[in-house]
């Protein structure tokens, strides 16, 4: 890795994959191994390199840091944010959504209804908010990689 913002956007894809991604705390290297129940039974014999990896990871698991995907409330409250940020009679919409009983999947359904003016909105703002919490975790997990032209 170059540096931290690629690593967190490689761990991105890698969560979006369904993969769990791990990274040595001494080298910065992610180790990423699929999510799903019971892989080692589905894959094939040449492939035992997940098998080894999520050895090294059980058996060390102090010299490795699992990112995770966002909690519901991180993500709720990312939403509640990018409400709030909005418009008056857009920011009503959608807070309305996240106060109703399925808050997450309502809000995704009013955000993609408002046009793609918002959802692009969203989908930026949603990506920039994952990387800064990603990138908070890490540091305080104390793993720094290169510094980054500012």
């Amino acid at each position: 890795m170059k540096n931290t913002s690629e690593l967190i956007d490689r761990s991105i894809k890698l969560l979006d994959g369904n993969f769990l991604v791990f990274i040595q705390r001494a080298s910065g290297k992610i180790v990423a191994i699929p999510e799903f129940d019971d892989y080692m039974d589905f894959m094939e014999t040449e492939d035992d390199n997940y098998e080894l990896l999520y050895s090294e990871v059980e058996s060390n698991p102090s010299a490795y840091f699992q990112i995770k995907k966002l909690t519901s409330r991180e993500l709720y409250n990312t939403m509640m944010d990018f409400s709030l940020e909005q418009e008056r009679i857009d920011s009503l919409r959608m807070v309305k959504a996240l106060r109703s009983k399925d808050p997450i999947k309502n809000f995704i359904k009013t955000v993609s209804n408002m046009g793609s003016i918002i959802y692009n909105s969203w989908t930026i703002y949603y990506n920039e908010q994952l990387r800064r919490i990603i990138r908070n975790r890490l540091y305080r997990e104390h793993i720094h990689l290169q510094l980054e032209k500012c």
